[in-house]
């Protein structure tokens, strides 16, 4: 876990940890610059399709994890993000500073000084902005920020300014996405969206080839649902010991195939979906990401997301008829659980977020890297308790 999120975890200090994201901030763009500079100075024009010799300088301790040929893919990879939430500038700044090609900031007409707290590339962006910091919205405070981090790649910002002045997740902003947007793109994020949204947006980012992943932060718990496409072909590296006396472990690479479920199906799963496959069935399935699957049932009947004490009722009294349901001894999921989950829609803890953002940023990045066993498909986490847990939502075994 992140040092900072252990420190900061229990004052909950938001001022304090904003200012540590913004010192790290500070010592990313200063050693990207050094590295830069450093690497300019003797650097060769490198053939096409091959890194510079300034980027194997910056980016030489990811290829000795993965490899050039991951990192120069990362180096054609382009993001599209939307819903710019602290949990979003937790993973663009991951995804940044890795060295992906482009990224494109979905415009939701937020001003940057209105900027939710954990949103720390927005407001190093307001604190650095030389002109009317009263026109400055986050995508512009963020997209400058990122442009700092890393020289090597893109950052664009696109689409109109609907809602001014209200939060980032409305659906007014999401709804501007379309086939039009995400043509050519590799990788979506969506931060905060609905239900329908993620639903529809997932539809089109499988229909135009790119994987999406599709994250919230609801006061002290979070997760993300990932889809990868139908056949998401990745390489694994074992190590195998061999038993000849003497002999050193030897590291094999494997390549794997897996498949992934659309958002829809997967949104659509029951509780007892998550026991498929799951060594120790439903005794070691997370309760939290049942809950999330009771707040999405809550918000396709409703209309919206559950957001006040009388909603949190409602879903705690429908547990017992859920567990019957499901086929599951009563009081198998806890109340707590659910109001935790739920939490407080329109806030996020910074603390959580850096987690979860974390976990998302390292998927997203595999996603193009194709290096490692990826998340099937969902994560979920919680401060109580501080766990994160991988959780299988209606993905064909492998």
């Amino acid at each position: 876990m992140n040092p900072e999120v252990v420190q900061y975890f229990p004052t909950r200090n938001l001022e304090m940890y904003i200012v540590v994201k913004l010192r790290s901030l500070q010592t990313a763009r200063a050693t990207c610059a050094l590295a830069f500079d450093f690497a300019m100075a003797g650097a060769s024009d490198a053939a096409d399709g091959e890194l510079t010799d300034e980027q194997r300088a910056v980016y030489d301790r990811q290829l000795r994890v993965w490899g050039v040929d991951a990192q120069r893919r990362l180096g054609h990879a382009k993001f599209f993000v939307a819903g710019l939430s602290g949990l979003c500038a937790e993973a663009c700044k991951n995804v940044v500073l890795a060295g992906i090609g482009s990224v494109t900031l979905l415009e939701d007409g937020v001003l940057a000084q209105d900027a939710h707290p954990g949103n720390f590339l927005a407001h190093a962006g307001l604190a650095d902005h030389q002109g009317d910091v009263g026109a400055l919205t986050v995508a512009q405070a963020m997209g400058a920020t990122l442009r700092e981090m890393n020289p090597f790649g893109e950052v664009h910002v696109v689409g109109t300014r609907p809602v001014i002045g209200q939060g980032p997740s409305t659906d007014s902003s999401f709804a501007q996405i379309t086939e039009h947007e995400l043509t050519n793109m590799d990788v979506v994020l969506l931060c905060g969206a609905s239900v329908l949204e993620r639903e529809r947006i997932g539809d089109i980012s499988r229909a135009v080839g790119a994987s999406i992943f599709a994250g919230t932060v609801r006061g002290y718990a979070g997760d993300f649902v990932a889809d990868l496409g139908v056949s998401f072909e990745h390489v694994v590296e074992t190590t195998v010991t061999s038993v000849t006396a003497g002999a050193l472990p030897e590291k094999v690479k494997t390549t794997k195939v897996c498949g992934f479920v659309p958002l829809r199906a997967a949104l659509a799963s029951q509780w007892k979906d998550l026991a498929v496959g799951r060594e120790g069935g439903m005794r070691r399935v997370s309760r939290l990401a049942a809950a999330s699957l009771s707040a999405v049932d809550f918000e396709k009947k409703i209309g919206r997301f559950p957001s006040n004490e009388t909603d949190k009722k409602i879903l705690i009294a429908s547990i017992a008829v859920t567990e019957r349901e499901n086929g599951l001894n009563e009081g198998w999921m806890n109340p707590e659980t659910v109001a935790e989950y739920v939490g407080h829609p329109n806030e996020e803890a910074p603390a959580v977020a850096a987690v979860v953002g974390g976990v998302l940023a390292q998927e997203m990045l595999r996603a193009v890297t194709k290096v490692g066993e990826p998340c099937r498909n969902g994560f979920f986490f919680a401060m109580d308790g501080g766990q994160g847990s991988v959780e299988n939502l209606g993905c064909p075994e492998v």
